[in-house]
């Protein structure tokens, strides 16, 4: 059976990240115009979450790289087409009343289902996002690299170009990031950038150096004698405008990175 829903893991690590990242967002929310109950919001989120450590291992080809990782995150792609098909997910999102071109982009639909009867697109807003009055619904699309001394090196792009030098969106003048250090393995890590133990920053560069060396807040006492577990930075991004707050872009998902 054909699906929309990648099943490569470097493409489903993007679709998974993206589309959760754009059910979440949107007055309505883009899952109530969808029609998905907060159950089917649940599960893509339990997905993510699941996936997200996975990968980190599955990137780090020296370390954390064995055929089981790899077969792991294989099966929570099955896993995530099968609940897609199962509750009709995808075509929840093909019946949106008004589905623009942005909701085809993020979801691999044909563009052509943004287009009504006469030809013309439902929201013309959406092929101008980055204008400088409107918000976008354009996520951050960062690469992390870990250096020695607690420092990562972070790289943005934009989702639709994803590589090249680093950039911000245009017409956002910073990037602003949440970001925390925590304990591998620790329980309740955060998974949006509103959680209060994260800190907010921002940079006027697309490429930046985050240190870490020194923020404890929130690794939690070991017992005398315990072996320290790995530390892990967890972050978020957001295209964001100094001037215009309000015209923000939405928040990725956690990015974690191990430290050094």
């Amino acid at each position: 059976m054909g699906t929309v829903i990648p099943r490569g893991i470097k493409n489903f690590d993007l679709y998974i990240r993206r589309t959760y990242a754009y059910l979440i967002i949107g007055t309505p929310t883009n899952a109530s115009r969808y029609n998905w109950t907060t159950i089917f919001v649940a599960q893509w989120l339990a997905y993510l979450n699941q996936w997200t450590p996975l990968y980190l291992l599955y990137e780090d080809k020296k370390g954390g790289y064995t055929t089981d990782v790899k077969n792991d995150l294989l099966a929570i792609i099955e896993n995530a087409i099968k609940y897609a098909e199962e509750n009709k997910l995808i075509e929840l999102i093909r019946a949106t009343a008004v589905l623009t071109s942005r909701d085809c982009s993020i979801w691999n639909l044909p563009a052509s289902l943004a287009l009504p009867a006469g030809g013309t697109h439902h929201i013309i807003a959406e092929e101008t996002i980055t204008d400088r009055t409107l918000p976008t619904t354009e996520a951050v699309f960062p690469k992390l690299i870990a250096q020695t001394g607690g420092m990562v090196r972070c790289k943005c792009y934009t989702e639709a170009s994803e590589s090249g030098r680093p950039h911000k969106l245009k017409g956002f003048d910073i990037i602003e990031y949440a970001y925390g250090v925590f304990y591998s393995g620790s329980a309740n890590l955060p998974v949006a950038a509103t959680d209060i133990r994260l800190t907010i920053a921002h940079s006027s560069k697309a490429s930046f150096v985050l240190p870490t060396a020194g923020i404890t807040d929130n690794l939690t006492a070991l017992a005398a004698g315990a072996v320290a577990p790995a530390k892990i930075l967890i972050i978020f991004f957001r295209h964001a405008k100094s001037k215009h707050p309000t015209l923000d872009g939405p928040w990725t998902v956690a990015f974690i990175t191990v430290l050094l």
